[in-house]
């Protein structure tokens, strides 16, 4: 089923990966990083490094899949008490969602970055049993009054959110 190869390489337990268990993965968020010409290797190193109080489960750009923080943890990538999430899903998005993250910009080339960020959400969908059509939200659609990802930059190409989801459903469907 792999159409291209998932890369793990986690940081440190700290402030950006708690280790606590997801109690279930009921969802996906999609994200861009907001840092134009960013990669993966350098956004799991700032994570790693920093340890900031946010974080992603995975950073894809144009060559790698890079899972930073195992897919059964929490991670955070999503605002607390911004209720959009327990209003969708009935769970916060840290405790019950994969926050994946899109590389863009600089040297990224965005339609291999695009590929596997499609086909990433459409494997963890496989994976979980979750369905590509109503289980993968914007971040913008949670926190709409401070973020814009990834429609963004979806958009800058001409993308449209309800477009990445029908992509995903294509590559979701064509695994079966």
């Amino acid at each position: 089923m792999a159409m291209f190869p998932i890369e793990r390489n986690y940081i440190g337990y700290g402030s950006s990966r708690p280790g606590i268990p997801l109690t279930k993965v009921r969802f996906i968020v999609s994200h861009d990083t907001g840092n134009p010409g960013s990669n993966a290797i350098g956004n799991r190193d700032y994570f790693n490094e920093l340890q900031p109080k946010a974080s992603a489960h995975t950073f894809i750009d144009d060559k790698t899949i890079l899972e930073i923080i195992p897919i059964n943890e929490v991670a955070y990538h999503v605002r607390y008490g911004v209720p959009t999430d327990n209003d969708l899903y009935g769970y916060d998005a840290n405790k019950a969602a994969i926050g994946v993250e899109l590389c863009y910009g600089g040297d990224v080339n965005f339609w291999e970055a695009y590929n596997r960020f499609t086909w990433y959400h459409a494997y963890l969908c496989q994976n979980f049993g979750l369905n590509p059509k109503k289980d993968i939200v914007s971040h913008k659609t949670l926190d709409p009054a401070r973020k814009i990802d990834p429609e963004n930059v979806l958009g800058k190409q001409g993308i449209k959110f309800r477009q990445f989801l029908a992509d995903v459903y294509r590559m979701y469907v064509s695994f079966r």
